[in-house]
């Protein structure tokens, strides 16, 4: 029987911050723990993709020690309906995204950005042939 989903775990040291972070790209928190007070985790989904259960999502846990992404070598893809305008966003949120590239595989263009832990987020504008 096939896999019907994928949702990445993240540590992460500062879980409020972070949830701020990916919510500038659209996602909202679904469910979190406890329900109140300093969270541990939280799920986050997209509720603007035509079908949040199978859009976009990412959990969050609050790390204990420290993170280096580096070791990690993990990175994420994000597709996004309006690349330029969401780099605006981000640039006016302070949050410092790279400059719009355009490769061979994503003519229509691609950024690098960090999360505030470090991650490396690449945000590619979707197209027919993408998510």
């Amino acid at each position: 029987m096939p896999v019907t989903g994928l949702v990445p775990m993240i540590p992460v040291l500062n879980l409020e911050q972070s949830v701020e972070f990916y919510e500038l790209l659209g996602f909202v928190v679904g469910n979190r723990m406890p329900r109140e007070g300093p969270m541990h985790w939280a799920w986050l989904f997209a509720p603007n993709a035509p079908d949040w259960r199978r859009g976009p999502n990412l959990m969050l846990t609050r790390s204990e020690g420290a993170i280096d992404p580096a070791i990690r070598g993990v990175l994420f893809y994000f597709y996004a309906t309006d690349l330029v305008a969401l780099r605006g966003e981000l640039e006016s949120a302070g949050r410092n995204p790279g400059p719009i590239k355009y490769p061979d595989h994503l003519p229509k263009g691609e950024l690098a950005i960090q999360d505030p832990d470090g991650y490396c987020l690449m945000l590619a504008q979707s197209d027919h042939d993408t998510p």
